[in-house]
């Protein structure tokens, strides 16, 4: 299995309900897409490749217009990248810090992985 991906990326969005679209909340996102980059590492070409610049790209008009859930941000993240040529299993991962929960803990996240 050969994975490339890109992980901790901070973004800034409006997510969820009540007070919580009140103001901008950091989300934090990981990306891991499957692919067999065989032919670039021996060519050393990036046109055998998926470039991350691209999947960077993928993910920040992913989230554009307004959204209220992780669920839906995880989706529309998996469902783009899914979409790169030589994508195979894909996993996203989008935690949200501090949730409003009665209770203590240190992020909500969701978790697509097919």
């Amino acid at each position: 299995m050969k994975i490339i991906g890109l992980s901790g990326i901070q973004i800034l969005k409006v997510c969820g309900f009540g007070s919580e679209r009140e103001k901008p909340q950091k989300l934090e996102i990981d990306v891991e897409i499957e692919t067999d980059f065989t032919e670039l590492a021996e060519k050393d070409n990036p046109d055998y490749g998926i470039d991350l610049r691209n999947v960077y790209g993928i993910i920040e008009r992913s989230i554009e217009g307004e959204i209220y859930t992780l669920e839906t941000i995880a989706d529309r993240i998996f469902k783009n990248l899914k979409d790169l040529k030589s994508a195979g299993k894909v996993k996203v991962k989008v935690k949200k810090p501090n949730p409003q929960i009665e209770g203590n803990a240190k992020f909500s996240f969701v978790m697509i992985e097919e």
